[in-house]
């Protein structure tokens, strides 16, 4: 049994495909630089421990150029929701990588705070004013029936919205994308946030391989016996403590 999960003693190698901006999850920091953020960390310390044989590589594209990479062959694996349109090319392992959790985000000055802070439910949700940027496929579908919401041309601008008051209050799927950026805003103080688990179900990224690389199976397997383990949860979490 130990054989197919082990790479072999020359070195084998999984390219792995990255969205470049979706910082602290992904993300470069200068052209063709070093791939940074919680994903590349967490794979490269759950791998290590899973197969030390195995070498990463980690690039990043534009987000569509990135996935594509992976359909092609150009990359082997990437680490992202799996969606029945990436099974068609892609095996995934069963353990959450991350998951990402529905929350509201809304002014720490707002006078209604308690009462955001304590919502329930998507109908008392719909008592508030909502902001989120257009284009933004996942909340144009999540708030389609809701009756009061300002469509942006930019996830700042939603900030600048609930902070001077027009609206109440931006729901984020990556509550971790969002504290990232408010405080490279310097705005972490003055917005905050409360889980809204209500709002849609959480979303688990797993890294999916392409099905054409002989070793997908047994490696994702090898994978998912290092995230079960509760000791390697909790790294998993301080790498994610670690970018709030």
């Amino acid at each position: 049994m130990g054989a197919p999960l082990a790479a072999r003693a020359g070195g084998d190698l999984l390219r792995v495909s990255y969205n470049d901006d979706y910082a602290p999850y992904s993300y470069t920091e200068a052209p063709e630089g070093a791939v940074l953020g919680v994903l590349p960390q967490v794979l490269q310390l759950a791998f290590g421990l899973a197969l030390p044989g195995l070498r990463l590589e980690h690039t990043a594209r534009p987000w569509r150029r990135a996935q594509s990479r992976v359909e092609s062959g150009q990359a082997d694996a990437l680490c992202t929701f799996a969606s029945d349109d990436r099974r068609r090319y892609a095996l995934f392992n069963r353990v959450p990588v991350v998951t990402l959790e529905p929350h509201l985000f809304f002014s720490a000055a707002h006078p209604r705070r308690r009462e955001l802070e304590q919502l329930t439910s998507r109908d008392a949700l719909k008592a508030f004013r909502l902001v989120d940027q257009r284009g933004n496929q996942w909340a144009e579908q999540q708030f389609a029936d809701f009756p009061n919401v300002e469509w942006v041309t930019s996830h700042d601008a939603s900030y600048r919205m609930v902070l001077s008051g027009h609206v109440d209050v931006h729901v984020v799927l990556s509550p971790l994308v969002t504290l990232w950026r408010l405080r490279k805003l310097n705005l972490h103080q003055a917005i905050v946030s409360a889980p809204a688990p209500f709002v849609a179900p959480a979303v688990p990224f797993h890294l999916g391989i392409r099905k054409a690389l002989p070793q997908a199976q047994p490696w994702l397997d090898a994978l998912d016996g290092q995230l079960q383990q509760p000791r390697v949860r909790e790294r998993v979490q301080a790498i994610e403590r670690g970018f709030m």
